[in-house]
């Protein structure tokens, strides 16, 4: 029996009055709409995009990214227009499938779901079955005979409802459809701005601009009969970018069901035994959309009684494995070239496929074994908290994430942890789509009592063999496979191998997101800032202002005048003279061990810094703070390898050629950062004295004294790296806990 769609007709494109796709807000997607990615989301392009290549997809509309902005401008109201719109878009779904919007015969459910120009998987939200009320379920039993069917159904959306619209597990969900539409539409264009959102999008370098479009879908329902389901398929392995299709299927289930990872799914083979004519289907459609997308497919399906829907296709989040196996076995059929095949691997992907693959050969028994859904080996103490694995993380421990199953909320834990383990889902849940993004090793579904077992152990997760191991565990060698397809890489980029990895970093640094990100208008304007603040610095060495030494107060916590003098080259007597001041104007307060910070200097500190950030160009700080980041990564490594010879080896400094090295590294960097630096201080003049401060202490540590390096209590390169890092931090508004959460303030 079929409850969603049935047939499909084609009304107008464009609705709420609007004369013209240039400004439309709410619009169909019939398959010829049109609009970009940027107006319309990957959602709603994706939906249009398959229904005009003839797949089977439930009707639709979208409220565009024009209608998020005007959202924002209208003070998070729904206007008179684009409610309108969202009217006659749903009068277009009750005529493509026969159904009617909160009848109570032969009613029509909506999903309402999110979609920003760029893939967010799991971070924004999602209302399902909206339109529910006591009459339309009583409607479905009628027209189904299965009371536990639309009851379920009626559960789910309430939950959801509750959730995401309310925020509250006890509150009233509205009887009026209409009603539940505005709140859910609201609620999805606001998700935009949560905290994971923002956070995920600084992690990948996606704008705060680009806003999310809302599309409004007639359910189908997976949950409806025995031959009914959910799923998801890749049209290529997404852990080694091998062919055939891998996917997961659950029965009688919604796609919230194996996304969010609280059910464990079952293979795609048992589709095939199920349910064979629709396993040939999806195996066609999903054949067609690569070769259209001519990238790995991440396709979401249902199927009800027997029938097969397609919900979304986008590019698949991938393994940095199947990054490279993907690329080049794409060439070698013809559906990209080789210039492509560069585009699609980063200089981290290439990285992390060269360091020692699983280690399943250890002869160890496993903790514990689940499905493998981010190949990689990480070694760390276990803990099941994100905010403590953000802290923990911060303070340099190596540590590995377990949970139940993980959701958006745990993103900044994620981002801390060296691996994720989880008891629950599959290799198409939240945890396995984010692991796979950010990169780190992840095995999924090790069952129930896993995390109690695991918590507060040093264990090593292999993410390729899918399993928890006692202790430290070292990898074995990169496959022979591996290497050959990076030789293949090399070849076209016309490089040694060895010399990939660095090439490839050299171009994302010229491609970065920071820069991609910007019109050549904003470019032009940039630059012209830059050079307008160059010519304007003066020359003679300016007072130094009261924001510079509370602010350097603020970073060291607590600091005696000689090191006031020192980091900010002014006499020690002023400085004592600057610091008993701030003492008797209760700014500061005086301790054994230098002045720091009180309540109210804090609050003074804050209004100097507003008034800063109000004199700098926002988006040449920006910029030039996105490039320092790529610098502060390799700095990381630098500093590490001076501590640490390899995990478990500390560095005591014997080995005069290793030390030698690493300090050769240090100094390349030095001088490849120091333009930067210099032109930091020509945007924010107060910033002009890190690069005195950090040719000291290169000068220093060349001169022999090592302690120049990254000792905490001195000037050392370290030391004023870190500094830097955090008074760029605010001059862009930000905070350190925004930035670690995002995998930068580390």
């Amino acid at each position: 029996m079929t409850i969603g769609v049935e047939s499909v007709e084609r009304p107008e494109a464009v609705f709420g009055g609007l004369d013209s796709d240039r400004h439309a807000s709410v619009v169909e997607l019939d398959g010829t709409c049109g609009l970009s990615r940027e107006r319309i989301g990957g959602k709603a392009w994706s939906v249009d995009h398959m229904r005009g290549l003839g797949l089977p997809v439930p009707p639709a509309f979208v409220l565009t990214t024009e209608a998020w902005a005007e959202f924002g401008a209208n003070g998070g109201v729904i206007g008179a227009e684009i409610w309108a719109g969202v009217r006659e878009g749903i009068a277009a779904l009750e005529r493509g499938t026969g159904r009617r919007f909160g009848s109570a015969q032969r009613p029509l459910l909506v999903s309402v779901r999110s979609g920003a120009a760029v893939s967010m998987p799991g971070m924004m939200d999602t209302v399902l079955n909206l339109g529910m009320t006591d009459a339309v379920e009583r409607a479905l039993t009628d027209e189904t005979g299965n009371p536990v069917y639309a009851s379920d159904t009626r559960r789910r959306f309430s939950t959801q409802y509750r959730e995401i619209v309310l925020g509250d597990a006890n509150g009233i969900v509205p009887e009026d459809p209409w009603e539940q539409l505005r709140g859910a539409v609201t609620a999805v264009f606001r998700s935009w701005d949560s905290a994971r959102a923002k956070t995920y999008r600084r992690t990948q370098g996606v704008s705060d601009t680009l806003g999310t479009a809302v599309t409004v879908q007639a359910m189908v329902f997976g949950n409806l009969d025995a031959h009914s389901g959910t799923g998801v398929l890749f049209s290529r392995n997404p852990n080694t970018g091998e062919r055939p299709v891998f996917g997961e299927w659950l029965v009688g289930g919604q796609g919230e069901d194996v996304v969010s990872g609280r059910t464990t799914p079952r293979p795609l083979d048992d589709l095939a035994a199920a349910l064979p004519e629709v396993h040939r289907e999806l195996l066609a459609a999903a054949a067609l959309l690569e070769r259209d997308g001519r990238d790995i497919q991440d396709i979401e399906f249902t199927v009800e009684s027997g029938r097969l829907w397609l919900l979304q296709s986008r590019p698949a989040k991938r393994s940095a494995r199947a990054a490279v196996r993907a690329a080049v076995g794409m060439v070698d059929e013809g559906l990209i070239d080789a210039n492509e095949a560069l585009r699609r691997v980063s200089a981290d992907q290439l990285r992390t496929v060269l360091r020692p693959a699983s280690g399943d050969d250890t002869g160890l028994t496993p903790l514990a074994h689940g499905e493998s859904a981010c190949p990689g080996l990480a070694t760390g103490v276990v803990v099941t908290d994100p905010d403590e694995a953000e802290t923990r993380s911060a303070a340099g421990e190596y540590v590995i994430l377990a949970r139940p199953t993980t959701s958006p909320d745990d993103l900044h834990g994620m981002i801390a942890a060296q691996a994720i383990v989880t008891e629950l889902g599959g290799a198409t849940s939240h945890a396995a789509l984010v692991s796979r993004e950010l990169g780190r090793p992840c095995v999924v579904g090790c069952g129930p009592g896993v995390v109690e077992a695991l918590v507060g152990r040093l264990v090593t997760v292999d993410g390729g063999a899918g399993t928890v191991w006692p202790g430290q565990v070292v990898g074995k060698a990169v496959e022979g496979a591996v290497l050959e397809d990076v030789d293949r890489l090399a070849q076209w980029a016309r490089v040694d191998s060895a010399d990939l990895p660095e090439h490839l970093a050299d171009r994302d640094r010229i491609e970065s997101p920071a820069t991609a990100e910007h019109s050549d208008a904003e470019v032009v304007r940039s630059a012209t800032a830059l050079d307008t603040n160059a010519h304007n610095v003066i020359q003679a060495k300016p007072e130094v202002s009261e924001l510079a030494i509370l602010r350097l107060i603020g970073i060291k916590g607590r600091v005696q005048p000689n090191a006031v003098a020192t980091s900010l080259d002014i006499a020690e007597a002023e400085a004592d003279s600057r610091s008993s001041d701030f003492v008797m104007r209760g700014l500061c307060a005086g301790t054994p061990v230098g002045v720091r910070l009180t309540p109210h200097g804090r609050e003074q500190l804050t209004q100097l810094l507003e008034h800063e950030r109000a004199d700098v160009d926002r988006s040449v700080i920006a910029a030039a703070y996105d490039e320092f980041c790529e610098f502060n990564a390799e700095l990381k490594e630098v500093i590490t390898a001076w501590q640490m010879k390899d995990p478990s080896t500390v560095n005591d400094h014997s080995d005069n050629a290793y030390d030698t090295a690493i300090l050769a590294r240090l100094t390349t960097l030095h001088h490849r950062v120091a333009p930067l630096v210099e032109r930091i201080g020509t945007i924010a003049p107060r910033l002009t004295p890190y690069t005195d401060r950090l040719n000291r202490a290169v000068e220093r540590m060349n001169g022999g004294d090592h302690s120049w390096v990254a000792r905490p209590i001195m000037d050392s390169y370290h030391t004023v790296w870190f500094e830097l890092h955090e008074d760029l931090i605010g001059l862009c508004g930000l905070s350190r806990a925004d930035e670690a959460a995002a995998g930068r303030a580390h």
